[in-house]
């Protein structure tokens, strides 16, 4: 039995299948959610007032991000700087929104927060369309040559 466990678990460690499931999950929450901001702009901008951020201008940038930021990070582009944004984004929605509704108000920024924050951390994988880090040594817009520090 524990060499059935280990041959099989010898075939199925993938990092690079494991990075995009959670590339795409995150990625496909965030396009959605900005979708439906995009398309109920008016609510936006009304939530990001009352949370005190700002108004219009914030409401049709978050929108926009996390659409657009949604496609690129299905699809394995710039997954670190992507990371680091949402992560950001995401850890002051916890913030803001405080105990104001409980552990369940804030459970799920928190979750996209850490996500995102493993994604700029992991970077995009194997099966990314155009990644910006290095496969060898992670630097971002490295080429890889005698400058690589693998």
């Amino acid at each position: 039995m524990k060499n059935l466990i280990l041959r099989a678990s010898r075939r199925t460690y993938d990092i690079g299948l494991g990075l995009l499931i959670v590339r795409v999950a995150v990625g496909l929450i965030f396009f959605v959610h900005g979708w439906d901001k995009v398309h109920s702009i008016d609510n936006t901008v009304r939530m990001m007032q009352t949370l005190g951020l700002g108004g219009a201008p914030m409401a049709y940038f978050i929108a926009w991000l996390e659409v657009l930021g949604g496609l690129a990070l299905i699809f394995g582009v710039a997954t670190r700087v992507l990371g680091v944004v949402f992560g950001i984004e995401m850890a002051v929605a916890v913030l803001k929104i405080g105990n104001t509704f409980g552990f369940h108000g804030y459970e799920f920024p928190l979750l996209l927060s850490a996500l995102s924050f493993a994604l700029a951390f992991a970077g995009s994988g194997k099966f990314s369309l155009y990644p910006l880090e290095c496969p060898r040594c992670g630097g971002m817009f490295c080429e890889g040559g005698n400058s690589c520090a693998a």
